[in-house]
């Protein structure tokens, strides 16, 4: 039975190999099809191997609505109405058989095996003059591989690994047996790690094809057009790599990719990976947004000109949701079709209420934000927020300033309220005749998003997080890894006496000098081997790096990521704290799992701090099809680390699913079945 299965999606898989080959410009991206199989192409040489790549690219189309449904309905983020298909409720169910249209993993061979072709015959040692022209491309290819099987093993566990481009039914037939997932991940990464020994950051950089922008169509119900981004159309090694290590448990190799991919595109220009996103949420955002609807009072102490001072001009996080070819702070994304007419289309968008490819805007959702583009709205929402996400947004801490304090220090006095997450208010809801339809918008654009540069500092506080510092994970959430966090870093310095000894009071204790110390519990939160750690073996906070990775007064360029939606939480003064936010949600995971016995140890807080870190991934991430990879990667650790039992990652996902499906209590239950 699985030989008959591997035929269909590998055999099928060839045709893909000549995608993009005989396309006359780069207007024709994305676009076209061909059946014709190519057994002898002509990759030995200079030009023309790129319409491989976007061969490629076109298969990654065609698995782009899969990958997106099979994470966000099987999450904890969304729900579906009565207006949904058999296919989304089943998945969401967790009821997914062969007959559903996302349960597919021909589609994710296919792009795989056409990888395996590019890989087998592209010759690597073409050069003009002493630069290889085509290694960038090739990285890019093998970076595509090794991501296709990291979502492959997410969904289906077991796979077979095939490395060779499969052209024969002797070939196919041949693979049939079921590797797990650590080994073929082990062997994707040793792959990319042997490109990396032999290649500079720039060589192995993702292509660009010297655009910047490419139009791609022009939309049936306006005068929009949209744009693509080539080098947003691949994904970065070292980001993949990563993501592959910290699939793996190999916690510190995670972080030394995503280290290096922030450290070597911040070389470039710090624009690249700045974190500039905050909303500040004003006393009308309920107006718009269903979540906050009950809320009708904001603070009176409330002081908006701070904040708008502080990040005057600086761009919102809602920013990287636009109808643009280099939306915000994304780094990669699968871009679809305008029409389909022109090329692979998506049913993203109108799952969520969008008529993307409708034929006249019929009215746009209304919103107070300014997102830059405006789908025509439908009736038939199939897919909404769920009530879990709702909860989680609606009773967060917003963190604001209030009143000036004339006392030295001079400061702003910051204070919070439960008055929620300003990420939320990416949820609109109509108006008039229409306010019972409640609209995400981030589907709405037709890009679906893979990475972002938001992705990757999350990441490596969920990889630093279970290194052993969850202080220095904290401080990725707080401030963000930047030369201002040396003033929030604990350290004991003590009186000298004379001879250069430390002096020592009558009780034979060591006298701490008060004025070079910063031991205040309130403030100074990154533990010396945090901070050394932070400054050598991932050096974000060295001299050297310095001016790359910063955040000088109106200059900022990294803040931390909880500020895109919480306010404040950077200033000194806010109650934003290590001690205080990893305590309360220590003791809330005491009060939910009660067979399970907290004590208040550093591992403890390890795993409250991984709690913290989903729960900003559903504000950050919400709606981008990332949630259940995010939610068994972390079950997995948590399996992992034996904390509670071996099994608690197990219990802790079936109580996140409960609300979809009870019955998942064991890893083998995760799995889609494998058709």
């Amino acid at each position: 039975m699985i030989t008959i299965n591997i035929r269909k999606y590998l055999a099928a898989g060839l045709m893909c190999c000549g995608l993009a080959v005989g396309m006359t410009g780069c207007e024709d991206v994305l676009e076209s099809e061909s059946s014709r199989q190519l057994f002898d192409p002509a990759l030995n040489q200079k030009t023309d191997s790129v319409f491989y790549a976007y061969g490629i690219m076109q298969a990654m189309q065609q698995l782009a609505d899969q990958y997106y449904f099979q994470n966000e309905m099987r999450g904890d983020l969304v729900r579906t109405t009565d207006k949904a298909s058999t296919h989304l409720q089943a998945l969401a169910a967790f009821r997914a058989d062969a007959t559903n249209k996302y349960d597919s993993v021909y589609l994710y061979y296919k792009v795989i095996n056409n990888c395996n072709y590019y890989l087998a015959h592209r010759d690597t040692t073409l050069a003009t003059g002493t630069r290889n022209v085509v290694i960038n491309e090739y990285a890019a290819v093998a970076t595509f591989r090794a991501w296709a099987y990291l979502q492959l093993t997410r969904q289906y566990g077991k796979v077979p690994y095939i490395q060779e481009p499969v052209t024969t039914i002797g070939q196919i037939n041949a693979n049939t047996s079921m590797t797990d997932y650590q080994t073929i991940l082990a062997g994707e990464a040793q792959m990319l790690e042997n490109l990396k020994s032999r290649y500079t950051e720039d060589q192995l950089s993702v292509p660009t094809f010297n655009l910047t922008s490419r139009s791609i169509g022009k939309l049936n119900w306006g005068d929009e057009t949209k744009y693509i981004n080539p080098r947003k159309c691949f994904l970065p090694l070292n980001v993949v790599l990563g993501d592959i290590y910290l699939e793996l448990g190999e916690y510190a190799k995670a972080a030394k990719c995503f280290y290096q991919y922030l450290r070597y595109t911040g070389q470039s220009g710090v624009a690249n990976i700045s974190v500039n996103y905050v909303n500040t949420l004003s006393p009308y955002y309920s107006q718009y947004c269903p979540i906050f609807k009950n809320f009708t009072e904001w603070p009176a102490d409330y002081q908006p000109s701070p904040n708008a001072s502080l990040y005057g001009g600086v761009p919102v996080w809602w920013n990287s949701f636009t109808h643009s070819p280099s939306p915000g702070d994304v780094i990669s994304y699968i871009p679809m079709a305008v029409n389909y007419t022109t090329g692979q289309t998506t049913d993203i968008p109108a799952a969520f209420g969008y008529d993307y490819y409708g034929t006249e805007r019929r009215g746009n959702v209304i919103s107070e934000l300014t997102f830059g583009f405006n789908c025509p709205k439908t009736e038939n929402i199939q897919v909404v927020p769920s009530q879990a996400y709702c909860d989680l947004a609606r009773t967060a801490q917003y963190y604001y300033y209030a009143d000036y304090i004339q006392t030295i220090p001079r400061h702003y006095d910051v204070k919070s309220g439960p008055f929620g997450d300003a990420r939320a208010t990416i949820v609109t809801q109509g108006s008039g005749a229409d306010s019972i339809y409640v609209y995400t918008h981030k589907p709405s654009t037709a890009y679906i998003y893979l990475y972002r540069n938001a992705t990757v500092w999350l990441h490596l506080a969920e990889a630093i997080n279970r290194m052993g510092y969850p202080d220095a994970a904290f401080a990725v959430l707080k401030n963000g890894l930047q030369s201002q966090l040396v003033n929030f870093r604990y350290e004991e310095v003590y009186l000298k006496d004379s001879e250069g000894n430390d002096s020592v009071d009558e009780q034979g204790n060591k006298v701490l000098d008060m004025t070079l110390s910063h031991v205040d519990p309130n403030k100074h939160y990154l533990t010396p081997e945090s901070y050394k750690l932070l400054t050598t073996e991932l050096p974000f906070l060295s001299q050297e790096n310095s001016e790359i990775f910063k955040n000088v007064a109106s200059n900022i360029a990294i803040i931390g990521i909880h500020c895109h939606g919480a306010g404040v939480v950077d200033d000194e003064f806010s109650t934003y704290r290590y001690n205080t936010v990893v305590g309360e949600k220590m003791d809330a995971l005491k009060a939910q799992f009660k067979e399970v016995t907290i004590t208040n140890c550093k591992e403890d807080s390890i795993n409250a701090m991984e709690d913290l870190l989903c729960d900003e991934y559903a504000m950050e991430f919400a709606f981008e099809g990332t949630r259940f990879s995010d939610l068994r990667r972390l079950a997995l650790h948590k399996n992992q680390s034996g904390q509670y039992g071996g099994n608690f990652g197990d219990v802790w996902l079936s109580n996140k699913l409960q609300n979809n499906a009870a019955g998942i209590t064991t890893e083998e239950k995760w799995y889609l079945p494998y058709k």
